[in-house]
């Protein structure tokens, strides 16, 4: 059933690779290329770990070094790992065309949020950046205990919005985050580019100039 436009309360945006995003491509495509192992593998491996950064509050380098040591016990490969992870948080750049959606969604009368699975160091790095108070919301996996794509968390979301699944949409860059949308309630929405999410939300009764 498609979603009740009329119905539509609130936009929710992921942190990393919709606000933030890398330069030349992202981080595991970085590491398994230089490690020769194929980006499928990596990725399966990587999210069987993730959850010990967003829900254990371990840093992303130390979880990251732990899903390599699966298919690499080279002391010198970690170092060149350390190296990749520390040069990429070099090329992050902030989405500031995106950033000017947020007031544009406030002035249609729509609430707005963060939704990110991420340790708590990120809501440092929204300080640091002066994007704390960017969203009406700010729901960090590592503080609430839950990650994407459970329902725990985005009851987290809908509750903070004070509103029910149906009337949200969701932007995430990573399909997995949004598989269970239909379970869930929410309306998702696949970021790939600026250009491509004015269209969808256009589509959906949202239009940003």
């Amino acid at each position: 059933m498609p979603p009740d436009k009329n119905r539509i309360k609130a936009v929710a945006f992921d942190f990393g690779g919709v606000i933030e995003l890398y330069e030349g491509g992202g981080l595991l495509p970085a590491i398994a290329t230089h490690l020769g192992i194929p980006i499928g593998d990596f990725r399966a491996t990587y999210f069987q770990h993730n959850h010990l950064a967003n829900v254990k509050n371990i840093t992303w380098e130390d979880m990251l070094l732990r899903v390599i040591s699966v298919f690499n016990t080279d002391k010198a490969k970690e170092h060149e790992v350390r190296k990749i992870i520390r040069d990429k948080a070099l090329q992050r750049t902030i989405n500031t065309e995106l950033l000017s959606y947020f007031p544009q969604l406030k002035k249609s009368g729509l609430k707005t949020g963060i939704f990110s699975n991420s340790n708590s160091l990120l809501r440092e790095r929204l300080k640091e950046l002066g994007l704390l108070e960017l969203a009406d919301v700010l729901v960090i996996s590592g503080e609430i205990g839950h990650q994407k794509p459970h329902k725990e968390a985005f009851q987290v979301l809908f509750e903070k919005l004070g509103l029910k699944p149906e009337e949200v949409v969701f932007i995430d860059d990573t399909p997995r985050s949004l598989e269970k949308a239909d379970e869930i309630g929410y309306i998702p929405v696949l970021f790939k580019s600026n250009e491509q999410l004015k269209a969808d939300l256009k589509e959906l009764g949202i239009s940003l100039t």
